[in-house]
Parts: C-alpha cells; structure tokens; sequence
C-alpha cells in the first residue's frame, strides 16, 4: 500500500498535518534528521502521532544508505510524496525526493532557501527582482571592503542559514561589524552574510506555490519591530493587512521571486522591506511562516492552511483562489502580540493578567506563554519571546485597545 515520508513530525505544525492526513487513513513512514529529535519523537510525540506510522529511520549522515534501506522495507514504488515542515530540514526532504524518484522539488532548489546568500546571488543572476547588496566574508578585511563598496551604515550582519531572527545584528561602525562577525562565525549558524541595510516598513507575505510555480498569496502582515534591552529589532506585534493595493504589489513581487527561485508543491514565507523605490526581499523560506502566524491566518479564511499545504506537498494540484476566503480575511482585523522580556525570571510561579487577557472582546487565543515551572529567558528573538496572543475582531479599534492591554497586564512572577 501506498504511503507518504513524514519529516521529523515533532510539534505542533507537524501534528496538524498529521492529523489531517490520519483522517484520511494514510500511513506514513517518518524520518527523523537527528538522534535528538528521534529521542524527542520516542518520549513524547510517538503516543500523540504514532497512528498509522508503519517505519522509523534515521538519518545521519549518509541519506543514499537510509533511502536504499527505506525501499528495502517498504519497496520502490511505495510512496506518494514527502511531507517536511521546518525550514531546517526542507534539504533533506528534497534530496530523500530526488532518491526515491517522488518528483517534488529538487536538492538543488531547495539549497537556494537554505542559503542566504546562494538565494541572492541567483535572484540577481536569473531576473531583474529587486534584492539589496550582499556578500559572505571571511576575513576583517573582506567585511570592511564590502562596507565600503555599500558606502553607508547600518549593515546587516547574520548567519547564512539561521531562522528566526536568530544571529542577526546591526552595525553602526567598523568595531560593531567585526564584532558581529566574529559572533556569527563562532555560533556554527553558518557562514558570515554581509547586507546592506533597507529602511521602510517590513512585511510578512505567505502562501503557497503549486505544480506549475504559480503562487497564492494566502496572508500578508506588517512587522511592529522595536528596539529593547539593547536589541534593535524584536517582534513587538504583527498586524494583518486586507487585500488591495499593497497586498497584490507584495504578491506580486513575491510571486516572481518564488518562480525564479523555481520552487513547486510548497508553503512560502517572505520578508520583504518596501521603501520609496518598491519591495525589496529580505529573506524567503520554503516552508510556513513562524511564530503560528498561519494558525490565525487559518482562521481568517475559515480554512486550515496546514492542510492546504499538505495537499499540495502530496499530490499534483493546480492552485486557486477559491481554496481560501479572501472576504472573510477582509471582514476582520487581526494581530498578534508577541511579549519582550527583558530580565530573566528563574522560575514562573504565575502569569499575572492571563485571564483578563481572555476575557477580551478580540482575543482569539494564547499561541504560546511560558507555563508555571518554567523559566523565561531574555528576549532575543522569535524562539525566546515571552508569550504569543492572537487577537482578532470586526472592530479594528477593539484590537487596538486590546492590545494595548495586553501589553500592560501580562506579566511573570
């Protein structure tokens, strides 16, 4: 019987996939990229997702071996389709794709996403798509020539293939830039990726690519980014922008980049920067967006996107507006708060306004809050924010009061 290859399916994007697919009645062989994230899957997610799981195999180090040993077990012709989830392990999805003959995207597609610079490098190659000056360095030397060729400062310094925000800085002078750089060097994030710097407004643009590299534009949000405890840019609050013109510009830029990236049967998740010349890309992934933008864009269509995307990782579907609700995403306003610590609390004894917060007119639900026991760390980025609340309602200037209380009554102890 046929079956699909499942890509570490640990947390909560994984288990709405897997869900969703258990309802049809499809087994699924999983493949995990590390020990760890294997031991995680023994101990606690196999009891939550194990249904219809027929094969485990790990993958270390030598993909062709695990996929000789993956057909040995379950034959050559017996699956449909890869399904990945995160950004960290889309490669190793494309080149299982390559290897079993799956016909999704390719190893070398896929390499273009994970690398920041490779990404581009090629953008500026193969089209006319706006995208800023960039450069991987590796010596002093090397960092300081390319300030001097973009001739202005701040320059973004960041790792060539972190997420999340992770790694990333700003610098104002020589002494900033090479300490940046050696902080990047040393993390093992990746390479040292030089950017200049783009001012204007930020935005989130997701959606999904089909069979023929066409592109939805499912949800598009702007970035509140400021500036705490030293860190220029932490994730205050994002908020959902409605259809029109701004939405079909980033669309479409979005939809030009993917196609010459040649990404096919994927979620996309795009920053992009928009100033007095246009959009300009700052980063793309191939995957759904962080920080469970797409549970509440989900909920905004009236549609889950998670399952959506999956059709289209597992089968060759042309895409079309009619999968989503574009009026419904228009009849409400939409946010999500993110918290910014400042302080580290060692243990949580209690999260102080947890149900006033609830009992908001526009609160939707908490996409995440550190739990009694728990200790919360600074704030540095996506993966150490403080709490998560969505907050959605008809009436725009509900959530803006609302958020606003949100960020004056929640608080750890």
């Amino acid at each position: 019987m046929a079956c699909y290859l499942l890509v570490d399916p640990l947390g909560d994007y994984a288990e709405r996939q897997k869900n969703f697919l258990d309802r049809l009645g499809l087994d699924a062989v999983a493949i995990f990229s590390s020990r760890v994230r294997q031991a995680k899957w023994q101990h606690k997610w196999r009891h939550r997702l194990g249904a219809h799981v027929i094969g485990e195999f790990l993958v270390e180090d030598d993909v062709a071996t695990v996929a000789q040993q993956i057909v040995d077990a379950h034959g050559a012709d017996g699956f449909f389709g890869v399904v990945p989830w995160d950004e960290m392990h889309v490669v190793l999805a494309a080149e299982l794709s390559d290897r079993l003959r799956l016909d999704w995207n390719s190893k070398d597609v896929l390499l273009r996403f994970r690398d920041k610079y490779r990404m581009k490098a090629w953008l500026r190659e193969m089209s006319e798509v706006r995208v800023n000056k960039s450069r991987v360095v590796t010596s002093a030397a090397e960092a300081l020539e390319f300030q001097q060729k973009v001739d202005r400062w701040p320059l973004v310094v960041k790792p060539t293939t972190a997420a999340g925000a992770v790694g990333v800085s700003f610098a104002h002078g020589p002494e900033q830039l090479l300490r940046y750089c050696q902080q990047v060097m040393e993390s093992g994030l990746g390479e040292v990726l030089l950017e200049e710097f783009i001012g204007g407004r930020e935005f989130a643009v997701n959606g999904l690519v089909d069979r023929n590299g066409d592109f939805l534009a499912t949800d598009v949000w702007a970035y509140d980014k400021r500036a705490s405890h030293g860190i220029p840019n932490l994730y205050y609050q994002s908020i959902k922008i409605s259809t029109g013109g701004l939405f079909h510009s980033l669309a479409s830029y979005a939809a030009d980049v993917v196609q010459t990236l040649g990404l096919r049967r994927s979620p996309v998740h795009m920053e992009v920067k928009v100033d007095d010349r246009g959009p300009c890309l700052i980063e793309v992934g191939a995957r759904m967006a962080g920080g469970d933008q797409p549970v509440l864009a989900s909920k905004l269509h009236g549609r889950s996107l998670f399952e959506l995307a999956v059709c289209h990782y597992l089968d060759e579907l042309p895409l079309s507006p009619e999968e989503v609700s574009y009026a419904r995403y228009d009849l409400l306003e939409a946010r999500i708060v993110s918290g910014i610590q400042s302080a580290i609390v060692p243990e949580v004894h209690v999260l102080h306004g947890y149900e006033e917060v609830r009992q908001l007119p526009s609160f939707e639900d908490f996409g995440f809050f550190w739990p009694p026991g728990t200790s919360v760390p600074v704030t540095r980025d996506l993966n150490t924010k403080s709490y998560e609340v969505y907050l959605m309602h008809e009436d725009a200037l509900q959530v803006e009061h609302d958020a606003r209380v949100v960020r004056a009554v929640l608080r750890y102890e």
